[in-house]
């Protein structure tokens, strides 16, 4: 086959107008611009170039696989990465596609992105194992330098800072990372940088959390999360504050991932990017939220949220449809709103323009924002109509390309929404089939959607498309005719006219079966049509647009159909090859092939070679053989002479079978026993699967399969091949190909969306081969010449088919449903009225298909053969029916014993059968339910028996009391595990020999401590002596005797334990838990010991109270008293055995007794009733003890008092004065016997009275008796309680010191891990540092090198010039010093403030150096012209000094080239050394960090948390609001406290004495003091009533008084006046009062008419002050029209009278001070009377 030559693509070339390439499809993948007007992208294997009026061109990929792919717009090239084995990337030069370098050793497997910078570099970024971002100049093919990424986020986008190729960001989910690119003349180094969105937390500075997704949520952080709750407290005094990585043991990345890992906030994820002339950075989010970083700072926050989604309920009229245009306008207006906000998915593709920022997403809608405001507004929409997924501009920013993954490419102008126009629209989707029409001019192709799409096959150009609003599954063109056939689920098969390419018509819809149409394959003169189903039957349909298409018949195939084939010979019969498979497996490929064969002769009649009138083919008419494949194959390809072609499923060959003959084959029986082996095999495929495919002209075999290749082969020569790679294997490989009609393009399609056309560049030998293809399609076309004409009138004929002609199939079961119902109720009719109900002929239902009318036509025949038979039935079943309703008629007369049950007189014995097996089935279905369910219980039962019941050593149960609700339970115990006590007998047999090796050091003996006697409440506090007990089991003194421990008297008692102020080590630590559980489980043993004995206790006194009842219940029914006898049991708290037996009064439900249990049970009934009967025979030994002993052995007292006296018979019959008088004697007998018998009775009754009393009494006394022992036993459980409290409180004190310590230890790992990467770091800085430094100094040494080479030349240039004069050489110095003017960079196309490029006023780098390069290059070239050449010169030396000028400026650009790099140089030196130096402080701080957790790790050592029992009175500390706080406080030893007591004690004791002496003697002197004041006062009191009596006066009132009679009386006349004075003056007063609260009246009646005069006054001077106001503006305005005479005058004179205001103010002081000064004066020469006041 490679002699006839090789593949390639087919259309035109945009530039050489040559016949080249062409591949159509798109996914939506990235589509950019790459010139002016051209857009590429990747399509399947190649890349598509179209310019924007739609020419187009495909650049064939030469490499192994395509992997990501990017253009550079600026440089005109693009490059594509392989997808293979250590992948190349190749970059090419548009439009001449020459390859300018090979970019190898970034990648082991595969490139997953790949970026240009705006100058001379290319980013890459590797995928699974390294993901390194990999920095190349693709000029060169260098590789710069390689940083790696984190492999758990992978970037979500990636760019180059357009102004500055030095920086690169990158994001992804969780991170938004800025990488530096650092250089040092070839060496480069990516530094990151983090941006920041919150709180820096060292060391993990690289686990930064993005904003959350809503902007009402809250951050929380670390010590938020941490909510503080009881179990919290602090156990200790002294804490260590540790990371949580470390309080969970991690170390390393996991301890870095631990932060993420806890946070719960949704956070933003970042899908794209853009970046802004001056460095500040866009970031996309998929939420729709829009992230700014600022390029200076690195800090980034949210400028926008997307509005919450509101939840609008469901409404009524929405549902019930009405107002359906109203509720349009509605959505109509909310789709507007929502436009001119930005939602979810609706910045996924973002881009930077001058009149701002332009955003895009799967929304369909690009929209304008305005970020440069505060708040962020849409200034601009347009509704794309389609997801969009990529999004580019142009260089000049004036268009803009749209990319979607529906398959369409829409370009754009910004700034006029209505420019938006379609370049390209594919409508995306997996193609399905594909086949040529007539002619050889198009090609037509079939997606899974349903879309019908023709291409030209020349150009690939779409010609047109068609929808059939279906999912299609198989499709195929008639060789005859221009139709086209589309195969759909439902076995819908639907015929569409191509008469018209440019509009194609759908003009017939057949149904042909209910399944899915899975192939359709045209009989090569396009006679017949082959169809398959998914039940496996193949239909043969007739091809033919005269015969409407109309389906002849059918045949059945075993298993899934896999593939289908057909050949005509030259006498017209039809062979069909037909693979399937019977396993079930699909992916196994065929396991039978079944071939037969259509002849004229059996179509002519076609019902005698049918079974019936479903048209099903009898095997024999159409030779139907199906034969077993000895290995499993893939599709299937036959040729003349029966030779059939497939893939093999295991070795991926292709195999050559040999169809046998007929007159070969077997007899049938024997047929299914032969497997068919392949007569030859040839290289195949990689993978299994694949199709098999042979030529229009049944020459040429195409494969193609899973491994993405085509395979072509011609029949003669298999073994050479010629294969293309055309789609990638990853996502499917080939999945249909297609060969034109005269064989010169093959069309290939796969599952990436690509269609690709192929054609043959021919060897000089295969012309030949090529003409002999061509002749064969020609010599088809004539043959059917004739017959095309004739059909393709027909059709164009034909009207065109709608869903209107025909009805839906959704239609068929309300239909079906009313039909069945009419049907139901005619039968119901015809039974009431007892006639023959006839089943009407059925008729076809609307869209039935073929198949079914085909079986109604069968059924109606039949129904007509067998009329007569089912009319006899009928009326047999009528008489059986009427013999049955008579029969239960006369049933339901009979008496209920003889009456049958309704289901007996069912003659539907199947039926009955059928319902009782399905109620028994129900029945054994839940008993199985049931039983799982109880096996479930029983389970979980055993599990919670086992944990808590089977595993004890000691049952948990309790005690309670008769009397009372005490209860008291003993400890439950499990067994301990042999590891335990093994670790016990260890630790015990260590901790004694620790004790004595520290007797053997010590220089003198132990203080031995005399014996106390403890406190009776449980000996903890205090001993005799005051002296301080340690806590219960003595951990805090090893040196006390045991009996001086609480612990030991519960059985906790023991001399190992260790100190607590020696518990330092981890060991010992763990040597005290285990010392202490051991303790612990003693001290529960002996509890349980005494609780035993308590139990037993009980149990006898029940036992006694159960015999004091026997007697109790027989004196109570002997006294027939009504009283309730105590009888105390166990309850299921004493005895929790009870619980795990079920007693049968304890099941309320009836119990299931299986068919075998109620025979035993029977029987057993049975034999008991035997027993019975045996027993109540004659039975001798009772009979004997009844007629000899009355019945009884023994005569009891009682028995014989209650047997009343037989009174005599006369008494009864004779009167009382009729008896004689031995009657008389017998009747006194009988009362004085009777009075007997009362009286024993009373007595006896008396002393069963007491007896009943007594017992009664000792009962309770008993009770009582237990019930105290209970108490003390339950006091003495609350002590035990306490002490295990204690010791565990010990265990979790112990342990939480060990947790802490494993925590110190995991911090400090975690910080000798990071000590060793900083230190690592450090040391490969340092390293980078010496090396950079050698190549700086070296680098130095050839600037100056550089730089003296420069000075020579303009020191040596008079020497190159000393051919000429001096005048001369000082004219061309001047020249060679003569330089062109700085370039000012141009702008491109005017002005930047007009240009839509935003970097237009920022150009590149490589764009300044480009436009400096050349304009230097033109002006030298200026310079150098002849005409500017000095006057007497001649040319030659001009030459020389161009060129000497020209030297001299490469030695100056060299000389400033390296001044530049060694700046840089110097620049990337300066921050290594700044990165050393962060290093270095990076590891201080690691050390300080570790030098202080190894402090706080000693002193947690070393400062030990002891546990104390002591007494309220000794805790000297203010118990605080909920726990007390102990931080402050020291412990101190009882004896120290005690000492400095007595100490005070005495000091008090000696100055109370004195001070007592000191009272008494002050208390002589104060009363000395006193009598002395006393007798003073005493002398002083008698000299004043001396002098009172010696100048007494006797006025006129004492001598009133002592002359006067009646002086009382006297007063009291007086004190009457005076009263009457007194009311006068309250009258006189009350008047006044009323006259002044009238003039107050008045007074008030008077300030309210001023304060309504002072409003009139205030209103009347705003008044003046508007108009004064006024005067004053017009005065103003008219100030400069005035003379300034008499303003000067005015002034003038308000100077003057200013003047004499001050003048008389100051004169009026003068004469106040003059006043004052007189009055002085004036008071000096009088006498002053005024009182001193003290």
């Amino acid at each position: 086959m490679d002699q006839i030559g090789t593949l390639e693509l087919s259309t035109e070339n945009i530039i050489t107008k040559k016949r080249a390439r062409w591949a159509q499809g798109y996914n939506g993948k990235k589509a950019c611009y790459i010139d002016k007007d051209v857009i590429c992208y990747l399509c399947g294997n190649n890349v598509k170039f179209i310019a924007e009026d739609g020419a187009e061109t495909v650049f064939n990929f030469p490499g192994e696989g395509v992997g990501p792919f990017d253009a550079h717009s600026l440089s005109h090239c693009f490059a594509v990465a392989e997808q293979c084995l250590n992948p190349k990337i190749y970059v090419f030069v548009y439009p001449t596609f020459r390859q300018t370098s090979v970019l190898q050793g970034g990648a082991k497997l595969e490139y997953t992105k790949l970026f240009f910078s705006s100058s001379d570099y290319l980013c890459s970024l590797s995928g699974i194992p390294e993901f390194d971002l990999t920095l190349w100049n693709y000029n060169t093919g260098s590789k710069l330098c390689t940083y790696a990424l984190s492999r758990e986020n992978i970037p979500t986008s990636l760019s180059f800072n357009p102004g500055n190729w030095r920086q690169i960001c990158i994001t992804s989910e969780k991170h938004v990372t800025l990488l530096n690119i650092e250089q040092s003349n070839t060496l480069f180094v990516m530094q990151p940088t983090i941006i920041q969105f919150g709180e820096r937390h060292w060391p993990y500075d690289r686990r930064v959390r993005l904003p959350p997704a809503d902007r009402d949520a809250e951050e929380i952080t670390e010590n938020e999360r941490d909510i503080p709750t009881r179990a919290s407290t602090r156990m200790t005094r002294y804490t260590i504050d540790v990371p949580k990585a470390a309080k969970a043991g991690l170390v390393g990345e996991l301890a870095e991932k631990l932060d993420e890992i806890q946070d719960e906030t949704e956070r933003v994820k970042p899908v794209s990017q853009v970046w802004t002339p001056i460095g500040d950075l866009y970031i996309g989010c998929a939420g729709g939220q829009i992230i700014k970083i600022d390029g200076e700072s690195h800090q980034g926050k949210v400028i926008y949220y997307p509005p919450k989604k509101a939840r609008v309920p469901d409404s009524r009229m929405s549902s019930a449809g009405i107002h359906r245009e109203s509720m349009v306008d509605i959505q109509m207006t909310a789709d507007d709103d929502l436009d001119k906000l930005m939602v979810e998915e609706s910045v996924d593709c973002i881009g930077l323009h001058k009149r701002g920022l332009y955003c895009a997403g799967r929304d369909g809608v690009l929209r304008l924002v305005d970020v440069k405001s505060r708040d962020v507004s849409v200034l601009e929409v347009c509704k794309i109509g389609v997801p969009v997924t990529s999004m580019a501009f142009s260089a000049s920013y004036r268009h803009m390309v749209l990319g979607s993954e529906a398959g369409s490419l829409h370009l754009y102008e910004p700034g006029t929404p209505e420019s938006l126009r379609l370049l390209k629209n594919l409508h995306y989707g997996v193609f399905v089939a594909i086949s040529c029409l007539p002619g050889n001019e198009h090609c037509v192709t079939c997606r899974e959607n349903g879309e019908i799409q023709v291409w030209t096959i020349d150009k690939g150009q779409l010609v047109s498309s068609i929808s059939v609003d279906m999912p299609a599954f198989s499709m195929a063109c008639s060789p005859m005719l221009n139709v086209c056939a589309v195969g759909t689920a439902g076995g819908y098969i639907y015929y569409l006219d191509m008469n018209d390419v440019e509009n194609p018509r759908l003009v017939e819809r057949v149904r042909v079966y209910e399944g899915t149409v899975t192939h359709l394959v045209y009989q090569e003169t396009g006679m017949y049509l082959l169809s398959v189903s998914e039940d496996g039957h193949v239909f043969l349909i007739d091809g033919r647009a005269s015969k409407n298409f109309k389906p002849l018949a059918h045949t059945g195939m075993k298993g899934e159909v896999q593939s289908l084939s057909s050949y005509t010979d030259s006498t017209g019969a039809v062979h069909v090859v037909v693979t399937h498979n019977t396993s079930g497996n699909k992916r196994s490929g065929a396991t039978h092939m079944t071939t037969f064969s259509v002849t004229e002769e059996t179509m002519r009649d076609l019902r005698y070679n049918c079974h019936s009138l479903k048209y099903d083919f009898k095997d024999k008419s159409i030779s139907k053989v199906s034969l077993n494949m000895a290995i499993p194959s893939y599709g299937s390809a036959v040729t003349e002479g029966g030779t059939v072609y497939t893939l093999a499923q295991t070795n991926k060959k292709v195999h050559q079978h040999k169809l046998p003959r007929k007159e070969d084959l077997p007899p049938e029986k024997e047929l299914e026993k032969i497997r068919m082996e392949p007569d030859a095999e040839f290289p195949g495929h990689q993978l299994p699967g694949g199709q098999v495919l042979l030529s229009p002209h049944h020459k040429w075999l195409a494969t193609y399969g899973t491994d993405g290749t085509l395979m072509l082969r011609t029949i003669g020569q298999m073994d050479k091949t010629v294969s293309v790679t055309p789609h990638d294997y990853r996502i499917g490989g080939v999945k249909v190909v297609a060969f034109a009609e005269d064989s010169q393009n093959i069309f290939t399609t796969g599952y990436d969306g690509v269609l690709t056309c192929y054609t043959w560049n021919y060897t000089p030998t295969g012309l030949g081969k090529a003409k002999s293809a061509m002749e064969a399609a020609r010599a088809k076309k004539s043959k059917l010449m004739t017959s095309q004409m004739e059909e393709n009138e027909h059709i164009v004929g034909m009207q065109e088919w709608t869903p209107d002609r025909e009805s839906r199939p959704m239609s068929e079961r309300p239909v079906t449903t009313n039909r069945e119902a009419k049907e139901k109720m005619k039968r119901d009719e015809a039974l009431e009225r007892d006639e023959i109900y006839q089943t009407p002929t059925p008729t076809p239902e609307d869209n039935s298909t073929w198949l079914q009318n085909q079986e109604l036509e069968a059924f109606k025949e039949e129904d007509k053969q067998y009329a007569e038979i089912k009319k006899n039935l009928r009326v047999s079943i009528r008489d059986m029916r009427r013999t049955l309703q008579s029969m239960l008629h006369s049933n339901a007369t009979l008496p209920e014993l003889e009456r049958l049950n309704r289901h007996e007189f069912d003659l539907d014995i199947e039926e009955q059968m059928r319902l009782q097996g399905e109620a028994d089935q129900e029945v054994e279905r839940v008993r199985e339910e049931i039983e799982f369910e109880n096996l479930a219980k029983m389970y979980l039962r055993e599990m919670i028996k086992r944990e808590c019941w089977d595993e004890m050593v000691v049952k948990g149960r309790a005690v309670q009391a008769f009397n009372s609700n005490l209860e008291v339970s003993n400890f439950p115990m499990r067994e301990r595990h042999k590891q335990f006590l093994k670790m016990l007998e260890t630790v015990k047999k260590r901790r004694a020999i620790e004790i004595a090796e520290s007797k053997a050091l010590e220089d003198k003996p132990l203080p031995v401590v005399a014996k106390k006697k403890k406190d009776e409440e449980g000996g903890e506090g205090e001993d005799d002596d005051g002296r301080e007990q340690p806590s219960t089991t003595g951990s805090l003194g090893y040196l006390i005797s045991v009996e001086d421990i609480l612990g030991a008297q519960y059985g906790g008692g023991s001399d190992l334990f260790y100190s607590q102020f020696e518990l330092h080590a981890r060991e010992q630590k763990v040597n005290q838990i285990v010392l202490l559980e051991d303790a612990i489980f003693r001290v529960k043993q002996v509890f349980n010991k005494e609780f035993d004995e308590l139990f037993i206790k009980k149990e006898q006194e029940i036992g006694k109270i159960a015999e004091k009842n026997k007697r109790i219940k027989k004196i109570i029914a002997d006294l027939e008293f009504v009283e309730d006898v105590i009888e105390p049991s166990l309850t299921i708290a004493e005895k929790p055995e009870m619980m795990l037996t079920v007693n049968d009064d304890e099941v309320k439900v009836e119990k299931f007794y299986t068919p075998e249990q109620r025979k035993i049970m029977e029987k057993k009934q049975k034999e008991e009733e035997e027993r019975r009967a045996r027993e109540r025979g004659d039975n001798a030994r009772e009979r004997a003890l009844n007629e000899m002993m009355g019945g009884v052995l023994e005569v009891k007292k009682e028995d014989e008092l209650k047997k009343d006296i037989p009174r005599p018979s006369f008494i009864t019959t004779k009167a009382e004065a009729e008896w004689s008088e031995d009657e008389q004697k017998i009747a006194k007998d009988y009362e004085r016997r009777v009075k007997e018998l009362q009286e024993e009775r009373e007595k006896y009754r008396k002393q069963l009275e007491t007896e009943l009393r007594k017992n009664q009494s000792i009962i309770q006394e008993g009770m009582a008796a237990f019930d105290e022992m209970l108490n003390t036993v339950f006091m003495k459980k609350i002590k035990v309680m306490m002490v295990i409290y204690q010791e565990e409180l010990k265990i979790l004190r112990l342990r939480y010191s060990l947790l802490i310590e494993e925590e110190l230890e995991t911090r400090e790992n975690e910080l000798n891990r990071l000590l060793e990467h900083k230190t690592a770091m450090k040391a490969k800085a340092a390293q980078t540092l010496m090396e950079t430094n050698k190549s700086v100094s070296a680098y130095r040494d050839t600037y100056d090198i550089y730089l003296a080479e420069d000075k020579v030349m303009d020191k040596q240039f008079k020497k190159e010039f000393q051919d000429v004069s001096a005048l001369q050489q000082d004219q061309l110095y001047r020249f060679f010093k003569k330089r062109p003017r700085a370039l000012k960079i141009t702008r491109a196309e005017g002005d930047a403030s007009t240009l839509p490029n935003p970097f237009a006023d920022r150009p590149s780098t490589a764009r300044q150096n480009a436009q400096a390069d050349q304009y230097m290059a033109n002006q030298m070239a200026d310079l150098d012209k002849l005409s500017n050449c000095p006057e007497g010169v001649e040319p030659l030396v001009w030459d020389r000094l161009c060129r000497y000028r020209m030297e001299k400026v490469k030695s100056e650009n060299k000389v400033k080239v390296s001044a530049q790099i060694l700046a840089e140089m110097t620049s990337f030196y300066q921050k290594r050394q700044e990165q050393e130096e962060q290093y270095k402080k990076d590891i201080d701080n690691i050390q300080d960090q570790l030098s202080r957790l190894r402090e706080d790790r000693n002193r947690f050592n070393l400062n030990l948390e002891v546990q104390l029992l002591l007494k309220q009175g000794q805790v000297e500390v203010d118990a605080g609001s909920f726990i007390q706080e102990y931080k402050d406080s020291a412990l101190i030893h009882r004896s120290v406290v005690e000492e400095l007591n007595n100490n005070i004690q005495q000091l008090g004791e000696s100055k109370i004495a004195s001070m007592v002496e000191s009272k008494d003697f002050r208390k002589g002197i104060i009363q000395l003091e006193w009598e002395h004041k006393k007798m003073l006062m005493q002398v002083e009191d008698l000299q004043n009533k001396m002098k009172d009596v010696q100048f007494i006066k006797v006025t006129r009132e004492i001598q009133l008084f002592l002359n006067a009679p009646d002086y009382e009386g006297r007063k009291q006349g007086e004190v009457g006046k005076l009263e009457q004075t007194i009311l006068q003056q309250k009258q006189i007063h009350e008047k006044n009062l009323s006259e002044r609260k009238k003039a107050l009246k008045e007074l008030e009646r008077t300030i309210k008419q001023k304060e309504n005069d002072n409003e009139q006054l205030l209103k009347q001077l705003e008044d003046l002050n508007v108009s004064v106001h006024e005067r004053k503006h017009i005065e103003q305005v008219n100030a400069d029209k005035q003379k300034d005479s008499g303003a000067e005058k005015r002034y003038q004179e308000i100077v003057q009278r200013r003047k004499l205001v001050d003048l008389a103010k100051a004169q009026a002081q003068e004469v106040a001070v003059l006043r004052a000064e007189v009055e002085r004066l004036r008071m000096r020469t009088f006498p002053a009377l005024v009182q001193v006041e003290h």
